[in-house]
């Protein structure tokens, strides 16, 4: 490793995968803001680059690998530096084949990031202005932040690689949890999107995730509070109950189920089939007319058959998901499932993502058409949609919209005076395209 910096970092962070990447991020952030390392918006301003990888499919691993080549190629002049999932995984093998990079960093050495980073702070900070630290960037303001609750995973997918990079599920203590929300809070952000390997099942230090819920709501700045990442097995009828009378728990239900097939899910070590999810999703939509349901599938397991994916594709049509993504299977070296055989050949499962984005595309505006002409109250994501043209004023979601994940509602009309990120207006929803709709002030 090279001599470290003879004057202050300048920090930018550059997060690549899911929304609990983006809490470490954050966390991060902090850690390094509280030593006094400068953390900047953009990568021109800074003397260190940091990537926060994401190792889970082979994509991602693909998309990290690429960024930190990239950000070696792009800026020359500054030390890169890699933490994260991709790191955990496989630091040796990074280090050996990417000696460009100055520093890896894996998922719990956010104190070794920040000592390689400072080793002397206080002969670094001789003679610097405090106040300087204002008048950089750190972030971009916006309207939501991802609060960690829990991590690792103790459920055997046979695909997954997560209990091997994480390691046992954990929950995260609760004052940890207030002081994290709070500090988001602090810096703006109205919407609190509790995110963790399976939300559903946590509990800490004798208190619920419903009275954890019940706590952050307490906070008037929280106007809305949201649970990610529900798996099935946990999403319990008194949960559902919950959500349906608590006033700023988002009435929406994140549950990646990954197929529909009984064989396919035993395979990957699942439980369920599309009988009973259909049950799940009949009995929430009792409770909440009004829910918004995302769910994650995976096409092209070893050995599915084209009649298995067709029910999937059945089952996807029958559920009416508001929002779904799905992935082509990827073999993670570990997993039983890498094991498995036979292989669907990448052109199969390739033509059956296709088909199967194309339904749940079309699933979804069918949905969205039936909130053409309705009343619904949206949180302002952004004011800034310059490059959109047209009539557009104003990025927002529902609270059926995750941020960053699902589509958007696209403001039409004229903004009200003093309208800012993070507030709360009601439009009328006069269109609807894929993932997105459109709504018009009054």
């Amino acid at each position: 490793m090279p001599d470290r910096p003879a004057s202050v970092p300048r920090v930018y962070i550059l997060t690549l995968g899911c929304p609990k990447n983006d809490a470490d991020s954050r966390s991060a952030l902090r850690r390094l803001t509280e030593a006094h390392v400068f953390v900047v918006g953009e990568p021109e301003e800074a003397t260190h680059i940091l990537v926060n990888t994401c190792g889970f499919i082979q994509d991602a691993k693909e998309e990290s690998i690429a960024a930190i080549l990239d950000a070696c190629a792009g800026h020359p002049d500054k030390e890169v530096l890699a933490m994260g999932c991709l790191v955990e995984r496989y630091r040796t093998e990074l280090e050996q084949g990417i000696p460009e990079v100055a520093g890896w960093f894996g998922l719990a050495e956010t104190d070794r990031l920040v000592a390689w980073l400072m080793p002397d702070p206080e002969a670094l900070g001789s003679g610097r202005d405090p106040s300087a630290m204002e008048t950089l960037p750190s972030r971009v303001p916006r309207a939501h932040a991802y609060v960690k609750i829990s991590d690792g995973c103790d459920e055997s997918c046979s695909f997954c690689a997560i209990p091997a990079i994480k390691g046992a599920y954990h929950s995260l203590g609760l004052s940890d949890i207030l002081a994290e929300a709070t500090t988001c809070l602090d810096e703006g952000a109205r919407e609190l999107v509790l995110v963790g390997q399976d939300t559903a099942v946590w509990e800490g230090d004798d208190v619920s995730l419903t009275q954890l819920v019940d706590v952050l709501s307490e906070d008037d700045r929280s106007r809305w509070v949201r649970l990610m990442y529900l798996q099935p097995d946990h999403l319990s009828p008194a949960l559902l109950r919950y959500m349906a009378r608590a006033p700023r728990l988002c009435r929406y239900l994140d549950i990646p189920l990954q197929h529909a097939s009984r064989d396919v899910l035993r395979r990957m070590g699942r439980q369920g089939d599309g009988s009973t999810y259909l049950e799940l999703l009949a009995e929430a939509r009792r409770l909440m007319p009004d829910v918004s349901v995302r769910s994650t599938f995976i096409v092209g397991f070893p050995g599915e058959t084209e009649e298995q994916f067709e029910e999937l594709l059945e089952f996807v049509n029958k559920a009416a998901f508001d929002y779904a993504g799905a992935f082509i299977y990827s073999p993670e070296e570990g997993t039983a499932a890498a094991e498995l055989r036979p292989r669907v050949p990448k052109r199969i499962a390739m033509d059956r993502l296709n088909r199967l984005n194309a339904a749940l595309v079309s699933r979804s505006e069918s949905e969205h058409m039936r909130l053409v002409g309705t009343k619904v109250e949206v949180m302002i994501d952004s004011l800034d949609v310059e490059d959109l043209g047209g009539s557009v004023s104003v990025i927002a979601r529902t609270a059926g919209q995750a941020p960053e994940v699902d589509g958007v509602t696209y403001i039409e009309g004229e903004i009200p005076a003093g309208l800012s990120p993070g507030d709360l207006v009601e439009v009328t929803i006069v269109g609807a395209a894929g993932f997105d709709m459109i709504g018009s002030l009054p």
